[in-house]
């Protein structure tokens, strides 16, 4: 079960690049709708800000537990502290903040996922 929650937090990951990314595209096709001004309204960012944080407070400190690696917690460090820079930047260059946020929890969950499972192998082979 332990590596299957990065799974979900590189999928919740990505649900937020992919929101952050289709913005633009919504913008330049002048594409709009009533479902499309809840998808990028301010508590949207809120919702997806909480869920990612909540998914990085589930996940790692177990990970780290059984492969006492730290450097899958500290990507998730920096992914929120990107996440909340992105809040405080001018919002032409909020997208780059929130990217790397994006690609630093999702390489935090992938490093983590890898870990448990070479552990959980090295555990068995003994």
């Amino acid at each position: 079960m332990r590596s299957k929650k990065d799974i979900l937090g590189v999928a919740c990951s990505g649900l937020c690049m992919f929101h952050c990314m289709s913005l633009p595209v919504f913008a330049a096709a002048s594409i709009s709708s009533t479902g499309l001004v809840y998808f990028f309204s301010e508590s949207t960012h809120f919702w997806l800000n909480t869920l990612m944080i909540l998914m990085a407070i589930w996940t790692f400190p177990n990970g780290w537990r059984t492969h006492k690696v730290t450097w899958p917690s500290l990507l998730a460090l920096i992914g929120v502290g990107l996440m909340i820079m992105a809040a405080k930047v001018p919002e032409s260059d909020e997208f780059y903040w929130v990217m790397a946020s994006g690609v630093s929890f999702i390489s935090a969950h992938l490093f983590n996922r890898h870990l448990l499972i070479i552990n959980n192998i090295e555990w068995r082979n003994i």
